[in-house]
Formats: C-alpha cells, sequence, structure tokens
C-alpha cells in the first residue's frame, strides 16, 4: 500500500476546476500538481523505509533531515501551486489555501510524533540491556575469579591450622594418654609393693631368730600370731614360745632407722612411688603443649582466616553493589519499561492519524505501520534480551538471591569441610577423656597412699616406724607430684574452653552472615 490516496483525493478536487480554466492554465497548473504529489508519495515511502529499517545504526537523524526537507518543500510548493495564474481566481485560492491547511496539519502533527526518535529509542533500550548484559557478565566473572582466589587462600590457611592443631594436639595427647595409663597401672601396686615388703620382712626375720638358735617352728608361730592376732612383738613371742626378749631385740635391729625394714619399705615405696615423679613431668608438659595448640596456634592461624574474610567482605559488598546496580537497572531499563516507551511511541501516531480525516488519515495509518514495523521487532528482541538477562543472572543479580548464590559467596561447603575437619578431630572429647584420666589418676594417688599406710602383717612396733616412713614420703613425693598434676588439670581445663571447633564455627558464621547481608540489601 502506497500513498496514492492523498493524490486521488487531491486530483479530484482539483479537476472538479477544469471546466472552468482554459487549456492554457489549466495544464502547467495540472502538471506542477502532479510534480507535487509524485514527490510527497516518494517523500512519505522514503520515510517509512527510514523508520521500518530493523539495523542497528540510529535514523533520527536521516529521518528527521529527510522530514523537514520533505514537509517544507510540500508546503512552500503548495503555497506557491497558483504563481503562474494572474489574476488568482477565488475558486483556485479556496482550493490552494485548503490543501496547504491540510498539509500544514499533516506535517506539523508527524514531526509532533517523533517517529524517528521514538524507532531509535526502541533500539537503543534493547542495546543497552545487551550492552549492560555484557557489563554484568563481566563483573560477575571478576568476582566469581576473585573468590575463587580468595578460596584458595583460605583452604591454604585452612589446611595448616588443621594440620598443626593436628599435629600438636596428637603429640602431647598420646604422650599424656600413655602417661595416665602408666600412672594408673603403677598406682595398682601398692597391695603388690606391700606384700614383696611383708615378704622379704619374713625372710630376714627367720634368718636373724636362726642366728640366734631360734626353732623355726616356734618362728613360724610367732608370724602368725602378728599376721593374724594383730599383736606386740612381746605378745606375739610368748604365745609362740619364744623368748620375749630375743624377740625384741631381733625387732630392734629390724626396726631401727637405717635398718633392714627401713630399707625393705623404702624399696616398696620407690616401687610404687618413683615412676609418679616421671608421669606427673610427662603430663605437665602434654598439658603445657596443649596450651599453645589450643590457644595461641589457633588465634594466629584463625586471625589469617578472618584477615581473609575482610577480602570476601570486599567480594560481598561489591557483589551487593552490582546487585542493587542490576535491579536498578532493570526496574528502570527492561522490557516492562520498553513496552511502555512503545505504547507511548505508537500512541503518539495514533493521535497524529486521529487528527486527520479521509486520505490524509489513510496516509497516517500506512506510515504509522511502516514504523511499526522496525518497533515491534527491537520491541520483540528486547524481550528476548531480558528473558536471556534473567536466565542467566536469576537468584544472582536479579529477583531473589538464591541460595546457591549465598552459598557461594560464603564458601559455605567450604567452611562447612574445614569446620567438619576441625570436629572431626574430636579434640574436645579427647580432652575430655584425657582431664577424666588424669583426674582418676590424682584421685588414686591418695587412695594408693591410705592403702600404703596399713600394715597390718607386721608387729605394732613395725607399723608405728613405717607410718613415719610413709608420711615423711608424703611430704617429698606425694605432694610435688599433686602440685604438678593440679596444674596439669588447670591447664587443660583451659585448652578444652579454647577448642577450635567453636572458632571455626564462628568464622564460618560470619561468612553466611556476610553473604546474607548481601542478599537483603
Amino acid at each position: 500500500m502506497g500513498y496514492e490516496q492523498r493524490t486521488t483525493e487531491l486530483r479530484q478536487r482539483f479537476d472538479f476546476f477544469k471546466a472552468t480554466m482554459t487549456p492554457e492554465d489549466w495544464a502547467p497548473l495540472s502538471a506542477a500538481l502532479d510534480v507535487i504529489l509524485k514527490a510527497r508519495e516518494e517523500g512519505l515511502a522514503a520515510l517509512g523505509e527510514i523508520l521500518a529499517d530493523k539495523g542497528d545504526n540510529p535514523r533520527r537523524d536521516a529521518y528527521d533531515s529527510k522530514l523537514d526537507e520533505l514537509s517544507k518543500a510540500q508546503l512552500e510548493q503548495v503555497q506557491n501551486l497558483l504563481q503562474t495564474i494572474k489574476p488568482q481566481p477565488p475558486n483556485l485560492i479556496v482550493f490552494r489555501d485548503v490543501a496547504a491547511a491540510e498539509e500544514a496539519r499533516f506535517w506539523a502533527g508527524l514531526k509532533t510524533a517523533a517517529a524517528g526518535a521514538a524507532r531509535d529509542d526502541q533500539m537503543k533500550a534493547m542495546h543497552d540491556l545487551e550492552w549492560f548484559t555484557a557489563i554484568m557478565r563481566a563483573r560477575w566473572k571478576n568476582l566469581s575469579d576473585t573468590e575463587k582466589d580468595l578460596l584458595q587462600k583460605e583452604r591454604y590457611y585452612a589446611a595448616q591450622l588443621r594440620e598443626t592443631v593436628k599435629k600438636g594436639f596428637e603429640e602431647a595427647t598420646s604422650e599424656a594418654a600413655q602417661a595416665a595409663r602408666d600412672g594408673l597401672q603403677v598406682l595398682s601396686s601398692p597391695e603388690r609393693a606391700k606384700k614383696v615388703v611383708n615378704e622379704k620382712y619374713q625372710e630376714v626375720l627367720k634368718s636373724l631368730y636362726q642366728r640366734v638358735g631360734g626353732d623355726p617352728k616356734k618362728i613360724e608361730a610367732f608370724i602368725k600370731n602378728v599376721e593374724e592376732k594383730k599383736q606386740s612383738v612381746k605378745q606375739a613371742a610368748e604365745q609362740a614360745g619364744l623368748d620375749p626378749d630375743i624377740a625384741g631385740k631381733v625387732i630392734d635391729a629390724l626396726t631401727k632407722p637405717g635398718g633392714l625394714l627401713a630399707t625393705l619399705v623404702f624399696d616398696g615405696l620407690s616401687l610404687v612411688y618413683n615412676p609418679l615423679g616421671g608421669i606427673a613431668k610427662t603430663v605437665s608438659k602434654a598439658a603445657k603443649a596443649l596450651e599453645p595448640v589450643a590457644q595461641s596456634v589457633i588465634d594466629g592461624q584463625v586471625a589469617d582466616i578472618r584477615a581473609l574474610m575482610g577480602g570476601r567482605q570486599t567480594v560481598i559488598v561489591t557483589f551487593s553493589t552490582t546487585r542493587r546496580e542490576a535491579r536498578e537497572y532493570v526496574e528502570k531499563n527492561g522490557y516492562e519499561q520498553a513496552k511502555q516507551l512503545y505504547q507511548n511511541n505508537r500512541q503518539a501516531l495514533e493521535t497524529w492519524q486521529a487528527a486527520l480525516k479521509d486520505a490524509l488519515a489513510a496516509d497516517a495509518r500506512t506510515l504509522s505501520l511502516r514504523a511499526e514495523e522496525a518497533r515491534a521487532d527491537f520491541l520483540e528482541r528486547m524481550r528476548r534480551v531480558h528473558a536471556a538477562f534473567v536466565d542467566e543472572f536469576k537468584g544472582i543479580l536479579v529477583e531473589y538471591v538464591s541460595d546457591q548464590t549465598i552459598d557461594a559467596m560464603a564458601d559455605r561447603p567450604f567452611y562447612e569441610e574445614w569446620a567438619n575437619g576441625i570436629t572431626s578431630l574430636d579434640m574436645d572429647q579427647k580432652l575430655r577423656q584425657l582431664y577424666s584420666g588424669i583426674y582418676e589418676m590424682n584421685g588414686d594417688i591418695d587412695r594408693a597412699f591410705g592403702a600404703f599406710t596399713t600394715f597390718n602383717e607386721l608387729p605394732l612396733e613395725s607399723q608405728a616406724m613405717l607410718q613415719e616412713m610413709v608420711m615423711r614420703f608424703e611430704s617429698e613425693v606425694k605432694k610435688p607430684f599433686t602440685k604438678e598434676m593440679e596444674a596439669a588439670l588447670a591447664k587443660l581445663e583451659a585448652a578444652r574452653g579454647k577448642q577450635p571447633a567453636s572458632l571455626t564455627s564462628t568464622v564460618k558464621q560470619a561468612a553466611q552472615d556476610l553473604a546474607r547481608q548481601a542478599a537483603g540489601a
């Protein structure tokens, strides 16, 4: 469909005046009108081609220039149509003035519709979203690459921390645990030591009596009386038929300071308690070794990871800014806005068309349809670009932020793995077990000393001397040992309060909180 209807309309009006004019006046005016109308058709067709151009280059300037040139020429030519006739007939003047007024309204309305700008605006909206998509893609890639680099560093420090903790903890606790086991084994031997002392005592006692001519059977009875009746030397000797004086002298020889019984008891006590000194030192050393494992080493390396959290926060803040920019851009320049732009531009041409009648309205409709071709095409392309943008960045930069994106920003899988790895060392449980073992051993010391202070198998005189020896040994050996053990227990309790599983959990939660803050921004 062309723009012939206006040509036909004006030709019919003009031809009405043919009978009132001479051939000499009619012919040149008719030819001039044909030139004007042909130029008009060709000009509108050219404008339609510009508006229908679906290419990616701007056409506004070309359209506006062509429209200015065409409208100016048309209005001038119509206005000057009767210049060759003198005088100008009134009926032709009316024809010219009506045609000029109609054309003026037609061209003025077309300029107001700004169809060239509308075509370019529709194209620009589509291209701008394509450009913005490319920018967001590059920024998201940069963020992802930065996050990956950060992740590598986090993994390095986390691996260092885990290995340091594991190595230090295992070295310290294994030595302490062995010491605790050894201590419990040693502390289970007081009765065995007492038996050794008693057996040695009997052997020495028999040997001494034999040296002074004592009857072996009476000596056996004497020892039996001591063990079963818990008697004094004199009582036991009289009932066994031994001379009490001789028995007294033999016992005095055994129990005097530095005597054989003192030597036997000291050996028995040493059998139980000498290993405790080394055990106490081992436990104390292990407890001290656990302090840096649970405190300074962990604090130092967790500090490194916390420092990396600053970098992660930068990534997340940048992500938050990028997301806000993407959301705002799409809200202002997305498909819905392009549709509104399309409707506004269409309405402008419809308003122009509605202000015209008959052939002019038909020409306006034809030109509007040509303009529609490109604008509708750009709108459809815009729809596809918008859909592709949403598909690519849904859950990331537009709409809600998905859990997957939050996990990526917070690097939840890494922190979960790290925290679980630290927890899997089961340090808190091992510390509890170690603490319990040492605590139990410390308690068994008192029970062991209590057991060793009662030598009911020996004469009452000997038991008194043994009590004194045990008390002296307790002062010299047990108290320092107990003090060392209590210090070790205090250090273990501190290590339990500083165990790294809670620290890793805190860092993991901090990363997730940062990501969720960005998601809510």
